[in-house]
């Protein structure tokens, strides 16, 4: 009888026990692919829109994030159209994303874009990460610094991701700051190009985020004069 009362008490424990164990996340594995081609996109955003977890592809393209069946995923990557997929298995996913053909105007979404940035560095922060996976050498001091701080974010693997993720996020926010002045509506007013024409010429002339932040928009407008008449003269695929 004692040892029936015993072995009850037991698995009593033991369930309850259990219970406390935090279940184990499942995770959906991935790779992004540029659509129509083999090559793999590196530094595209994965966003599980149910947990609002985050994560950027690594340089094979690929990528690991916590998911439940059911979940959508929500990838994008600079110059690819974005795409959402529903998490239906567990089996790897293959994610194609389509070249955006046309930058029209944008409408630069800059406090949303931040705001994503600024919960993905919570969340590394939760993990320990403060520097965005690059520590100064000033924490390898003894007194004042904290050598397990600098060892830990950067060579942990939530170290590696969070290099990778800023380092997308860096070029996402240029990306926006470029098309938000260098775009089919600025060129179209400022020299007379056709529409097939100009896929072609914002490939061959884009300026970068440093160029545009020393100029005005008349400073602009020239650039897209000249380059125009340089473009004009140079036969392209599109002008044969």
């Amino acid at each position: 009888m004692k040892k029936g009362l015993v072995t009850s008490f037991l698995c009593v424990v033991l369930l309850q026990l259990a219970a406390l164990v935090p279940a184990v996340a499942q995770t959906v594995q991935g790779v992004v692919l540029q659509r129509g081609t083999s090559t793999r996109l590196v530094g595209a955003l994965v966003i599980n829109l149910n947990s609002k977890d985050k994560v950027s592809s690594n340089n094979s393209g690929g990528f690991t994030i916590p998911a439940s069946l059911g979940d959508t995923l929500e990838i994008r990557c600079i110059g690819f159209l974005s795409h959402k997929q529903v998490v239906h298995t567990y089996a790897s996913l293959i994610v194609n994303l389509r070249q955006s053909n046309v930058l029209s105007e944008v409408v630069v979404h800059g406090n949303t874009l931040k705001k994503d940035l600024k919960e993905v560095e919570d969340q590394f922060r939760s993990k320990g990460i403060y520097y965005k996976g690059k520590p100064p050498l000033a924490l390898l001091i003894p007194f004042g610094g904290s050598p397990l701080t600098f060892f830990h974010e950067l060579l942990s693997k939530d170290g590696k991701r969070a290099r990778r993720f800023h380092k997308y996020a860096e070029r996402e926010l240029e990306y926006y700051e470029i098309a938000s002045r260098f775009n089919n509506g600025t060129i179209k007013r400022s020299v007379p190009i056709k529409d097939d024409e100009l896929l072609d010429f914002k490939d061959a002339y884009m300026p970068t985020a440093e160029q545009l932040r020393s100029w005005n928009d008349f400073d602009l407008v020239n650039y897209i004069k000249r380059s125009y008449e340089e473009f004009k003269k140079t036969p392209t695929s599109s002008q044969e």
